[in-house]
């Protein structure tokens, strides 16, 4: 769903966020500010926090980028949205920034944001959590957190505003396209796995996947088969020429750019093979490995 936002996001030389070296201390943890409530403790408080970008470049109709999702860590309460356009996130960054808690309709979010810093980059994701679908229909915890979804058929493909409904048989979630939508659009009757962000719009809770590789068709054998917890190791990253995966099964690989583009296909027979990644412009990817009985994910950024 385009949704159309209606804060005015000021300009980066007016708000004069700084991003430097810097480090600016820690003042609340994610979890502290979600509050494991509906609304925040600290409404229109400002905070210091920290995390892993798990999602960038949320997009609106009217707006253009207009977010990006951060994470401290595994499990419930540690996610939160942060409405921003002034500044350009990679999936794996860790940063700290200073900003404003808000609600807006019923959406705690870090806006105002007047200090921003890079850590480091390239950093593991949080491990999404694998839950129904009638759970996540229903869960404040969850909200800005990685999460997914196993074996979900597509009961409703197009429920307007780019968005479609899915069900693994204990309730209701939708799909929304702020940062993907298949490019032949959902299939009804078909069998998803997704992962992505939990996102709560217009009274829904809403999971938001990133790109292509946050998509798998088809039923797999369990959680194993399809949860990005197989984690890919690949070396180095951030890599420039050469990254080496660290695995010893044969598979495909995929490499897929930030607008859900396949932009490298090979496959592999031997153990930790060396791909060439001389031909990937600088920036961030999302690196699908299918085995005979896995499906592995990791991040790339090539600088």
């Amino acid at each position: 769903m385009k949704h159309i936002y209606t804060i005015g996001i000021a300009l980066l030389g007016c708000v004069g966020i700084q991003n430097t070296g810097s480090a600016q201390a820690i003042t609340h943890t994610i979890a502290e500010i979600q509050g494991e409530l509906f609304s925040s403790p600290f409404i229109e408080q400002v905070v210091t926090t920290t995390g892993i970008v798990t999602a960038n470049n949320v997009t609106s109709a009217t707006a253009s980028t207009i977010g990006f999702f951060l994470q401290d860590g595994d499990g419930p309460w540690n996610g939160v949205y942060v409405y921003d356009n002034t500044q350009s996130p990679e999936i794996g960054d860790e940063i700290i920034i200073e900003a404003e808690v808000a609600e807006f309709y019923d959406v705690t979010e870090l806006v105002n944001m007047t200090y921003y810093n890079v850590v480091s980059s390239g950093n593991e994701l949080p491990t999404p959590m694998a839950l129904t679908t009638g759970e996540l229909a229903i869960s404040e915890a969850h909200e800005g957190c990685l999460v997914q979804i196993i074996n979900a058929t597509c009961v409703l493909a197009d429920a307007d505003y780019g968005e479609a409904i899915f069900n693994d048989g204990s309730g209701e979630i939708k799909t929304n396209d702020y940062m993907y939508y298949p490019e032949n659009g959902w299939v009804a009757d078909q069998v998803y796995s997704i992962t992505g962000c939990i996102h709560y719009t217009f009274e829904e809770y809403k999971i938001e996947p990133r790109y292509a590789a946050d998509v798998t068709e088809g039923a797999v054998n369990g959680i194993s088969a399809s949860t990005s917890q197989v984690q890919l190791g690949v070396f180095p990253n951030p890599a420039k020429n050469q990254i080496r995966l660290n695995t010893d099964a044969a598979g495909h690989l995929r490499v897929y750019d930030m607008a859900g583009r396949n932009v490298l296909n090979e496959s592999t027979q031997e153990a930790h093979p060396t791909i060439d990644v001389s031909s990937l412009a600088t920036g961030t990817y999302a690196i699908e490995f299918l085995t005979e009985h896995n499906r592995m994910l990791s991040q790339l950024l090539i600088q």
